[in-house]
């Protein structure tokens, strides 16, 4: 059975589902959209209990009081990221998918940690909004699930027509509850989950993320231990080997959790070549070993880079390759690498328009390894990666690394409970970042623009009032239109 029929059955069974519902049992369920509503009274009997605490008044009053700062913040990162965008290439800009958090739809979300961690973010979000009502005196008439096929969030149902008659202070307090749960349940699943990765512990050695299928040795997963008799450590002790290019060596590999040998080329293997530049047009082909680059022999990722920056574009250099069984040579005549970046949409490449380029991608062993001492250091404190530490914490998913793949886990030692609680902390903290971030912008009719439209010290001039929320949420909206359009077009 293929997924298209599997989707087409879901769908007829949904469309079944539905209608019954709404017509049959109206008192329970009314129509969203293609979603359900599934009202009932157990949560508003526990908004009613929770709220009698007095605490939730200075939560509700910090967060009212905050909330234009945090306004401030989330549009001064807009705009940043509107800036950014202009550096992105036409052919690296994200799918338009990756705009939304919805498991299933946003291939950077796994399914499950997906939704729960989306349930949780929306319940505890709209639970705010309640018990926001209930410290005023607004009755809240139900609450409930969202439900599309699968649940994907909650709503909470304060009494509408009481909502209006309080003042607007206290509605903006109301609408700015929300938002300071996500923001709260954030900072606390962080915390929770950079408890929980100090648990992981990493195996000594230099993970094998991928063998790019040009050195048929090793296997995606494999740990190298040692190269020709030298301890290998981590990713950076395989990439600085200082080895003769082209000679035979041992591998140590830990596969599977068994040491393994086998007989392998070492040198810097060429992984790519791009069409139309100077490696192509010489004939250079992948899977080549790289000996030699002018006079100098390449013994590493390192020493190929500071010899191919010696030279200029217009020099033409001859380089030697071995393919296995045989010696090639071969004369590069470099062009400039940042007439490369420009063509490949970099407005500003930062470098000199002298730099060489010959077009190749190249890595020892035509590996990529992976680092997982710097990846458990982000995970412990995502400081550690300086002012954009957390933005490269929260980016993780978007590099296919959380959670990680089955093969890379071996490089950590850890438990199932202990990284499944990981990844549960992780996509908790996740979920209600973004889902704090998109209500804290002021714009209409998200919270954040509802606290703005509420704000006491825009009610003496409703028409200016009105004008200013029309413009400060056209602006916003623009930012958002930016980043996500122009990297497709420019």
């Amino acid at each position: 059975m293929n997924w298209l029929l599997i989707l087409a059955i879901l769908i007829v069974a949904w469309m079944a589902v539905f209608y019954v519902a709404i017509t049959k049992f109206k008192s329970h369920f009314a129509a969203y959209g293609p979603a359900l509503l599934i009202k009932t009274q157990v949560g508003v009997r526990t908004i009613e209990r929770v709220s009698k605490f007095k605490f939730w008044d200075y939560f509700i009053s910090f967060f009212y009081y905050a909330m234009p700062l945090l306004a401030a913040g989330g549009v001064i990162l807009l705009i940043w990221e509107a800036i950014l965008v202009l550096s992105i290439p036409r052919g690296s800009a994200p799918s338009l998918s990756y705009y939304l958090a919805l498991p299933g739809i946003n291939p950077a979300l796994p399914i499950t940690w997906g939704i729960i961690g989306l349930i949780v973010a929306v319940a505890l979000h709209e639970a705010s909004h309640g018990i926001a009502a209930r410290r005023f005196g607004v009755p809240v008439r139900s609450t409930g699930l969202l439900w599309l096929i699968i649940p994907i969030g909650a709503f909470v149902e304060p009494d509408e027509e009481e909502t209006k008659k309080v003042e607007p202070k206290v509605r903006a307090k109301i609408f700015a509850a929300g938002p300071g749960m996500n923001i709260t349940l954030t900072a606390i699943f962080l915390i929770l989950a950079i408890l929980m990765a100090y648990s992981f512990a990493p195996v000594p050695g230099a993970p094998v993320e991928s063998s790019l299928s040009i050195n048929h040795a090793f296997q995606t997963g494999d740990i190298l231990q040692s190269v020709g008799g030298i301890p290998i450590s981590n990713d950076a002790a395989l990439n600085n080997l200082s080895l003769p290019p082209g000679s035979v060596v041992n591998v140590t590999l830990l596969r599977d959790n068994h040491l393994v040998t086998e007989r392998v080329v070492y040198g810097l293997y060429v992984t790519d070549v791009l069409k139309n530049y100077p490696a192509y047009e010489a004939g250079i082909t992948p899977g080549s070993v790289i000996i030699s680059l002018g006079n100098h022999a390449i013994t590493n990722y390192t020493v190929f880079n500071n010899t191919e920056s010696s030279y200029k574009a217009g020099q033409t250099v001859p380089v030697e390759t071995f393919n296995g069984t045989s010696y090639n040579y071969y004369n590069v005549t470099f062009v400039s690498r940042y007439s490369y970046l420009q063509s490949s949409g970099v407005s500003n490449p930062g470098i000199s328009k002298e730099y060489p380029f010959m077009g190749v991608e190249v890595s020892v062993f035509g590996l990529i390894p992976f680092d997982q001492y710097s990846y458990l250091s982000i995970l412990r404190d995502p400081a550690s990666g300086g002012p954009l530490g957390f933005f490269e914490y929260l980016g993780l998913p978007f590099h296919s690394e959380f959670p990680l793949p089955s093969s890379i886990q071996l490089s950590i030692t850890s438990n199932p409970v202990s990284l499944n609680l990981e990844y549960l902390f992780y996509w908790l903290f996740w979920l209600n970042f973004a889902l704090g971030l998109m209500n804290l912008l002021p714009i209409v009719p998200l919270d954040g623009g509802y606290v703005f439209l509420n704000m006491p010290l825009l009610q003496k001039n409703r028409k200016a009032r009105d004008a200013l929320v029309a413009a400060v949420s056209l602006f916003v909206l623009f930012l958002i239109l930016w980043e996500v359009i122009i990297p497709h077009i420019i």
